[in-house]
């Protein structure tokens, strides 16, 4: 059995010889081959190498093409922000700047950098497709809901909900495309990713997100091909929503419990993947505490219906080695014999304490408030980024009163300041050091009510 059959056969929730490993490597592989994020982006025969880098280095049984959740926004109209290190971020929401949803082009497979993708895709199929299952993927409709209107839509959802509709039924159609042109490249699964989901309730998820998503599930399955769907955040409270939408996986991060997932997807059959920690594992972790992790998952994940993976795309500094442990485990059995020259989680957070890289305490000011945003990164998550545009929203409104930073945990000092402050789900926004909203991106009502609690008292 190779990796794409191993891959396939878990998907159909079909019994394989051992558990596949899909390592979603995002902008990370642009610096197996000394590249960046925008040039792996944009270029597609660098995408192509880096993606093969990957899939050989790491001992991949399936590889994502490209990992990259807003070339339809900006093939759309959007603008975004670049960076090195991290894929782009959408700045310009096209619904919040004078454009209405008629005035939107019609998208077509030629827009932008979509070609790019599709045609890196068929070649990672030529190249690599007899051996490695090949994913495609493409932004889920209620993220690309965010894209275009920005944290506002949230508030669509509450007071204009037919305004809301209409854009998501706009999005719908994008994701029902963007999966009927992956298909057509030859690209063995096509992957939903709509890490926005998380941050909803159910009531919101069963109005906003199943109806919505259902096309472009449909689209596949009509053809014979097979779906997952992503996500990212504490996504605990919609996973068997997700499941009952009938996609043939879906994908989680570390802060969704495995065996919770391992239980429903017994009962309903949807294969599911997941769910290696980004950054307390695999980003700060040595070879020895990777593979520990993975054992565990492993076990729990069992021979059918489980793909081993990480919670999301790769940050893209993650270490070479530990990946490169975690597949050879994932492949042969054979464990790091030992952590020389590799620091440990505790010595890297030891380091950066003696080092001075920590977050100092704020001190609260009456009539002031002080707002903290623990993220895994705001640049290349979507949750994170659209939370700390909610509090950048309001900001202005509250002059020197309200301070407010980001606290990323792709550092050993936001892992410290996580766990100082009790914080266990990403993103969490806190006012005066007191949770208040956790893993839930608040709309601008919610979030001014809260600071005019603090403020006036």
């Amino acid at each position: 059995m190779n990796g794409k059959e191993r891959v396939l056969k878990a998907l159909k929730f079909e019994e394989v010889d051992r558990v596949p490993w899909v390592p979603f490597t995002g902008v990370h592989v642009a610096k197996l081959i000394g590249s960046d994020a925008e040039e792996l982006l944009k270029n597609k025969d660098v995408l192509v190498k880096a993606v093969c880098a990957a899939a050989e280095r790491y001992s991949a049984d399936g590889v994502c093409s490209a990992f990259d959740l807003q070339a339809e926004a900006e093939a759309l109209g959007c603008t975004l922000h670049w960076v090195k290190n991290n894929p782009p971020a959408v700045t310009g929401h096209i619904l919040s700047q004078g454009k209405t949803l008629e005035a939107l082009p019609d998208i077509t497979r030629d827009m932008g950098r979509l070609p790019v993708f599709f045609e890196a895709t068929k070649e990672l199929v030529e190249k690599i497709g007899e051996e490695k299952a090949v994913f495609g993927l493409c932004c889920g409709p209620f993220t690309l809901a965010l894209h275009l209107r920005g944290s506002a839509f949230i508030m669509d959802m509450m007071k204009k909900p037919d305004e809301a509709h209409k854009v998501l039924k706009f999005c719908a159609e994008v994701t029902r495309r963007m999966c009927m042109w992956y298909m057509e490249t030859g690209a063995h699964v096509v992957a939903v990713v709509d890490p926005m989901t998380s941050q909803i309730a159910p009531k919101h998820f069963e109005a906003f997100v199943s109806p919505y998503v259902k096309p472009a599930i449909d689209e596949v399955h009509s053809k014979g091909g097979i779906v997952t769907l992503f996500c990212c955040g504490n996504a605990t409270k919609n996973i068997e929503l997700m499941m009952q939408s009938k996609p043939d996986a879906i994908a989680f991060d570390e802060q969704v419990d495995l065996k919770f997932v391992k239980d429903l997807a017994d009962k309903y059959k949807v294969s599911f993947e997941g769910n290696i920690p980004l950054t307390t594992t695999l980003l700060f972790g040595s070879p020895r505490e990777c593979v520990a992790d993975v054992k565990k998952r492993i076990e729990i994940g069992g021979r059918s219906g489980y793909i081993l993976s990480p919670g999301c795309d790769l940050p893209y500094d993650t270490p070479f080695y530990n990946l490169e442990a975690v597949g050879k485990y994932a492949a042969t059995g054979e464990e790091p014999s030992d952590t020389a020259g590799f620091l440990s989680l505790e010595e890297a957070l030891s380091n950066a304490e003696e080092a001075g890289d920590v977050f100092e305490d704020v001190e609260i000011e009456p009539g002031k408030v002080f707002v903290e945003i623990v993220t895994l990164d705001s640049e290349g998550c979507a949750p994170c980024q659209y939370m700390c545009e909610a509090v950048k929203n309001v900001a202005p409104m509250y002059g020197d009163r309200l301070k407010w930073r980001e606290s990323l945990i792709k550092s050993a000092a936001g892992i410290k300041r996580t766990m100082a402050l009790g914080v266990s789900t990403l993103p969490t926004l806190l006012i005066n050091n007191e949770v208040v909203f956790d893993n839930i991106t608040p709309t601008q009502d919610m979030l001014i009510k809260e600071i005019e609690k603090r403020i006036n008292n």
